[in-house]
């Protein structure tokens, strides 16, 4: 009986002598572990007001970049529209002199005395009509390349002034630490094992890293991307040129043998050989292709801007 009544008197005893010390470790334990946190908490703060005063050196930085350029890339615009409108003026002239010589071989066409218009007649004068159109078709579209192609070898020399404008701004916020990856600000385990608390921080501050690490990027994408942007759009430029002409190609067609048709009833009406239902048919029908065509070309140009706008949104957020 002695001995039953001895052991609990001895766990007693125990939990009395060292209850203290479990104490005492325990509150110290977590006085650690609260200065640690607050040690934490104030690294992420410093590492947050120096991400903000380094974006904001940046955005001073790029400002005055951007007016510095500004001033260069006006200047250089004014310089090519003075050229720009000389190769305008020369183009209006050519065309101008063009157009005429060929309403001239086109008149001629048909005031050839005692012209008679029969079937083999009309054929042949719709060949040789067509041909000068040809003609002048082929001239138009080469004086409206060399402007274009001077459009594109400015705007080319141009963007070399502004990708020297996104490398100095890069190699800014690569001096102000916009560029790196930040190392986390990690609750290590005091104890045996991190508390409920250190992992959600940990967590936590993983998320942190990553949005900043977004933040950042969104705020260099346009000097990181921008060379490739403008690449993409003196693509887009060659391609609407490209796609102005064939439309002008197909329309050109269709035009020339509505002039060379409306020059023929004019001429021919009075004698009495010349098929007025058929010419109206002809009409008709040369009218609604070019509706045709313009339909085709706006569906065209309309799906493009649509592609395009999720083109550009995919350049600037890789």
């Amino acid at each position: 009986m002695a001995r039953i009544l001895y052991l609990p008197i001895l766990i007693a005893t125990l939990l009395f002598v060292f209850s203290p010390v479990l104490a005492d470790d325990s509150k110290d334990l977590r006085k650690q572990q609260l200065e640690a946190q607050k040690e934490r908490q104030m690294q992420k703060k410093e590492r947050s007001d120096q991400i903000k005063e380094n974006t904001r050196a940046l955005n001073d930085f790029t400002r005055e970049l951007k007016e510095e350029y500004r001033e260069q890339v006006t200047e250089f615009d004014l310089d090519f529209e003075l050229t720009e409108v000389e190769l305008k003026s020369e183009h209006d002239a050519k065309v101008a002199e063009a157009e005429a010589e060929y309403q001239k071989k086109l008149t001629e066409l048909f005031m050839k005395p005692g012209m008679t218009f029969d079937q083999a007649t009309i054929k042949k004068l719709q060949s040789d009509a067509k041909a000068y159109a040809d003609e002048l078709f082929v001239l138009k579209k080469q004086s409206a390349e060399k402007l274009h192609l001077a459009k594109i070898t400015h705007q080319e020399s141009k963007n070399k002034l502004l990708a020297e404008n996104d490398r100095r701004a890069l190699e800014e916020a690569e001096s102000l630490g916009l560029t790196k990856d930040y190392e986390p600000i990690e609750a290590a385990a005091i104890g045996d094992e991190l508390t409920k608390q250190e992992k959600r921080w940990n967590e936590s501050e993983a998320k942190e890293l990553e949005r900043i690490k977004e933040k950042n990027k969104k705020l260099l994408a346009p000097y990181r991307n921008g060379e490739k942007l403008r690449e993409w759009e003196i693509k887009n430029m060659n391609e609407d040129f490209k796609l102005t002409w064939e439309e002008k190609a197909e329309l050109h067609e269709l035009d020339a043998k509505q002039l060379f048709f409306n020059t023929l009833v004019m001429q021919a009406a009075t004698g009495g050989e010349f098929d007025q239902e058929a010419f109206m048919a002809e009409m008709a029908d040369i009218n609604k292709e070019k509706k045709l065509i313009n339909i085709k070309y706006k569906k065209i140009t309309d799906q493009n801007k649509i592609k395009r706008r999720k083109e550009k949104k995919e350049i600037l957020e890789h």
